[in-house]
């Protein structure tokens, strides 16, 4: 019998904390599996749907997707089954069931999900429901330690086909890209990275408040693609003190990472400082660094990739523009060399992983030029 989901009620927050401590354990690091208060109001949310099954008068598997309508995308999150019911599918069809919603109503044209690596059920699960793998986000999520999450997503039909022409990519790109090109127009001219001059680093100002800082990013960014950060708001404002840029950050010491996004007076004035960016979010306790770039932009990225950040995941058909969808690569800085060891991660993500490994080695353990006779 297919199990049929149905919206969470308030009433159910005590049956879902028992879920979710059964299933994780008393240590479960995520507020919406821990905070009822939290969960209340997600559970009351008009952005969030819910999902839960009941059986035995318990809530037995619960699933949660998380709307951002005007970026037309949607992310599921959340899924837990009870231990003395996983094997039989249920997860399965949480998936399907919360991905068919969001994709039925209109609000938007894709949904994505992060997938665990310390097992394979998670990911395949996804995979079965139509999800594809789209990058591997090192050293992401802190739980009993630092975790590796692999990315994946399902598109509204006809969608992939509309995606915008790219006509130029730094070389280092180039084997995500063609992981990730099906129905891409025409694949992109792979070009050499390029070398970009770091400016002096000066001191940057740093406000933490966070209501404060999302009024000054309403006021200040207009333009939908530099606001283009998907389901994060920015709390922390980086400013240079001699007023050269400014950039809005998404900080969360917990896990030790930082999004970045919404430069002004333009990314091109930040990019020659993003080494001062990544030591003073180091500093905050970030030393992950994570970023998002449409991947037609050819000077932002060949400036990340010398700066030691590594394309990790390609999203295709991310961001909708006029008539067409725009594809962006999530790019990342972090100090923490990779250890897949102990991981289990499905074949899809074998490009991926490689290709990580691959560029790791050549930005951080290439010798040449160290010798000298």
């Amino acid at each position: 019998m297919t199990p049929e989901f149905e919206p969470a009620r308030l009433d159910d927050v005590d049956n879902l904390l028992r879920l979710y401590r059964r299933a994780h354990g008393a240590n479960y690091p995520i507020a919406m599996g821990t905070d009822p208060d939290v969960m209340a109001a997600e559970i009351a949310a008009a952005r969030t749907t819910w999902l839960v099954w009941r059986g035995g008068g318990r809530v037995v598997a619960s699933i949660t997707g998380h709307v951002e309508s005007a970026d037309r995308l949607g992310k599921i999150a959340g899924l837990v089954v009870d231990p003395d019911a996983q094997g039989g599918g249920i997860a399965h069809h949480a998936v399907g069931q919360i991905t068919g919603r969001m994709l039925a109503s209109g609000e938007v044209d894709s949904v994505y999900g992060t997938a665990r690596t310390i097992h394979l059920a998670p990911q395949r699960v996804c995979l079965r429901n139509g999800f594809h793998p789209l990058g591997l986000v090192p050293n992401l999520f802190k739980h009993a330690k630092r975790e590796t999450m692999t990315l994946l997503a399902k598109h509204r039909d006809g969608v992939l086909e509309q995606r915008a022409e790219v006509y130029k990519v730094p070389k280092s790109l180039e084997k995500l890209v063609r992981a990730t090109h099906a129905k891409m127009p025409t694949l992109p001219e792979f070009v050499e990275d390029t070398t970009f001059t770091a400016a002096e680093v000066s001191r940057l100002e740093v406000i933490e408040a966070p209501q404060f800082v999302q009024r000054h990013f309403e006021h200040t960014i207009n333009d939908p693609a530099r606001r283009f950060y998907p389901l994060h708001r920015p709390n922390v404002l980086l400013a240079d003190e001699r007023g050269e840029y400014q950039i809005y950050g998404h900080l969360n010491r917990h896990d030790g990472y930082c999004t970045i996004f919404g430069a002004t007076p333009s990314p091109q004035a930040l990019l020659p400082h993003l080494g001062g960016v990544i030591d003073t979010l180091a500093g905050l306790g970030a030393p992950h660094v994570e970023t998002l770039v449409p991947l037609h932009a050819f000077d932002e990225l060949s400036a990340l990739l010398a700066f030691g950040f590594l394309p990790v995941a390609l999203y295709p058909a991310m961001r909708k523009d006029g008539e067409v969808y725009h594809d962006y690569v999530v790019m990342v800085h972090t100090p923490q060399p990779p250890d897949f060891r102990g991981l289990a991660i499905d074949e899809a993500f074998r490009p991926f992983t490689e290709q990580y490994i691959e560029l790791w080695t050549q930005k951080f353990l290439n010798t040449n030029g160290v010798y000298w006779s």
